[in-house]
């Protein structure tokens, strides 16, 4: 008995001490094992390829208030995670530290913050600490949150930023409120601060496409955070600007003149990218007034192997309009279906630029579809669903209209954005070995980017949704050859939904599965482990 004791003992001993000794290396030694379906919490390609690019040593400051309530509690430890994943990956040369801004706090600074002062209007207030202005001046902002201490609720004001500097620039993420995104906004602020030049991207004025201040501010606003935005106005010239690196078409209202229409197959042929969203018609979202559009692209695009409809696409899938209606001696908002805004529960294929995303809205698009030539690859990015069907002109955009009445044609899907590339023939190709003044290229050098969406509404402020922002952002990184942020944007889109296709039974058993079944598991397991204990008992008994 004493034999297996002491065993027991020197077994239990030996353990611990191995845990203990693991614990100690693993100061100095960090990883961990991610066992998720997409491998959320391993560091992406990209990630990865922008530590080992490090030549400048690049600091993090993560101010993180101690103590922090669920669900916040478990964002910091992510973020130290992940801050880990960094530092091992730039081998050194990305360095940070956590800080709890209230341990930076001087005596002084907790004096003032018992000082409690009243507005005019008999509201408390006190005066920010020394620290407090620091870090407002950096960028980093409290926020606050519910915390239970005595049994009470109680409102505390906390941090939750993290600052990034390299050399004498300085990038801030002022709230991890989410850390879905975060890898991505990190590495994002990352090479933004490390890289040598800014990418351009163009957007093309001149013939009444909406202005960058106007209804694309959100466009402006979102792209500017990465690149550099520029107006494009062609004029004359048979050339766009060279430091553009990529091009924005968005809802020309009047054609492009013959020299302008060189300039931007040139442009491609150069083996730079480009993006097009043309418009059949445009439409004032708060008239629904409906104005043509003759940007006459089409026969340059077809050269490149996409073939704009004429038709307007309607979807029984759609989006909403907030309709007032009058009920009795009341007017009230009614949120009525509009067919004329498809709603894309999933975009296609597995382009980087469309993976992933779903609940885009593309109102008043055309169908666009492929006939690519040889050496040119083509992919479908988004479809409309099986309940869409096409309207000819006169187009019929009321947003009153009786569908009660109306028994349309559905004949969907049909394709709604595509992207082509690889060697383009240009479409002046025959000016090639004619041409007396600059000379044409008759086809493309490497392997240029081209995206055709049949509508340019779905950029408009109205209608830029998240979900129209990530597809945004991803069409400007493919243009740019960014394939890296795009996929590590996807991650952060990324569901792992039950399959559609799956009857309403097998749903059923699923949900009722989850709900009643591990529950069930759980006590017959209890049950199975009390019976063998207590058959052991009776046996020790007799």
């Amino acid at each position: 008995m004493r034999k297996n004791t002491l065993n027991a003992t020197v077994l239990l001993l030996g353990i611990t001490g191995s845990l203990i000794l693991l614990n100690i290396l693993g100061l100095r030694a960090f990883t961990r094992l991610d066992f998720t379906r997409d491998k959320t919490y391993t560091l992406s390609e990209a990630s990865r390829k922008a530590m080992e690019e490090l030549e400048d040593p690049v600091t993090v400051t993560a101010y993180f208030t101690d103590k922090l309530p669920p669900p916040y509690s478990s964002n910091a430890r992510y973020v130290r995670d992940l801050l880990e994943e960094y530092r091992a990956a730039s081998q050194g040369k990305l360095s940070f530290e956590f800080l709890d801004p209230m341990t930076q706090e001087t005596d002084a600074d907790k004096e003032a913050k018992r000082e409690m002062k009243r507005d005019i209007f008999g509201r408390s207030f006190r005066e920010p600490t020394s620290v407090e202005r620091e870090l407002a001046q950096e960028g980093v902002q409290p926020v606050e949150v519910r915390v239970v201490e005595d049994d009470q609720v109680q409102t505390k004001r906390a941090y939750m930023g993290i600052i990034l500097k390299h050399q004498e620039k300085k990038e801030v993420i002022p709230v991890v409120a989410d850390t879905q995104t975060l890898e991505y906004d990190f590495t994002t602020l990352v090479r933004k601060l490390t890289r040598p030049k800014t990418p351009v991207i163009g957007v093309l004025q001149g013939h009444g496409e909406p202005a960058l201040q106007e209804k694309l501010r959100r466009v402006q606003q979102l792209l500017g955070q990465l690149y550099e935005v520029r107006p494009v106005e062609l004029g004359e010239s048979e050339r766009v600007d060279a430091a553009v690196d990529a091009l924005l078409v968005i809802g020309p209202k009047t054609a492009l003149k013959p020299n302008e229409l060189k300039a931007i197959d040139q442009y491609l042929m150069g083996g730079k990218s480009a993006a097009f969203f043309l418009d059949a018609i445009q439409v004032d979202p708060r008239t629904f007034e409906p104005s043509d559009a003759e940007h006459g692209l089409a026969p340059l695009l077809a050269t490149y192997g996409v073939k704009l409809g004429e038709q307007l696409v309607a979807d029984a899938r759609s989006g909403q309009l907030s309709m007032q209606e009058q009920r009795g001696f009341m007017v009230i908002d009614v949120p009525v279906p509009y067919p004329f805004i498809p709603l894309l529960a999933q975009l296609e294929g597995d382009s980087p630029v469309s993976k992933g995303i779903g609940g885009v809205l593309l109102p008043f698009t055309t169908q666009v579809t492929l006939q690519p030539p040889e050496g040119v690859q083509g992919t479908v990015l988004a479809k409309s669903s099986k309940t869409s069907w096409l309207e000819s002109k006169p187009f019929n955009i009321n947003p009153r209209r009786d569908w009660r009445e109306e028994n349309p044609a559905v004949g969907g899907p049909y394709p709604l954005i595509v992207q082509v590339s690889g060697k383009l023939k240009s479409h002046f190709a025959e000016e090639a070995s004619t041409s007396t003044s600059a000379p044409v290229l008759a086809e493309s050098q490497g392997a240029p980017r081209v995206i055709v969406a049949g509508g340019s509404s779905a950029l408009w402020d109205d209608f830029m949704g998240s979900a129209n922002q990530a597809f945004l952002l991803n069409v400007a990184d493919w243009l740019l050859l960014d394939s890296g942020l795009l996929n590590m944007r996807a991650r952060g889109f990324a569901e792992a939904p039950l399959d559609k296709d799956l009857t309403d039974g097998t749903r059923n058993a699923v949900k009722y599965g989850n709900v009643l079944g591990i529950p069930f598991l759980l006590t017959a397991f209890g049950l199975v482990r009390w019976r063998m204990r207590e058959s052991r008992r009776s046996r020790v008994t007799i």
